[in-house]
């Protein structure tokens, strides 16, 4: 049985998403700041066609705040919290090397484009 509402986005898919972005399967780029310019705060990314903030804790990854799905589904901390499946903690340590990597090294590109006219 499926504990997790239709609408959301669960911490195993988001974990699967940045395995993909190690492999370089997807393509991540920051939004509008690098990670190096967040010493210790939220970091904007987009991968796959999801928006994902990920907390940069003093230049280390730390944990995913929340997702937006290309199809409207969200996730967030605290329900993944709860469910013990945060998707940086599904990672192992070599992982998390990896996309901490890539988080650092990821191009910086503008706010993703507004549908609104």
């Amino acid at each position: 049985m499926n504990k997790w509402p239709e609408d959301h986005v669960t911490g195993p898919e988001v974990a699967e998403l940045l395995r993909k972005v190690m492999r370089r399967e997807v393509k991540i780029v920051a939004v509008d700041r690098s990670w190096k310019e967040v010493y210790a705060g939220e970091v904007r990314f987009r991968a796959g066609g999801y928006e994902i903030v990920i907390f940069n804790d003093c230049n280390e990854l730390d944990y995913v705040d929340s997702v937006n799905a290309p199809d409207g589904r969200v996730g967030n901390f605290d329900d993944w919290w709860d469910a013990r499946t945060e998707p940086v903690s599904l990672l192992t340590d070599q992982e998390r090397r990896l996309l901490e990597n890539q988080l650092e090294s990821a191009p910086v590109a503008g706010p993703a484009p507004s549908t609104e006219r």
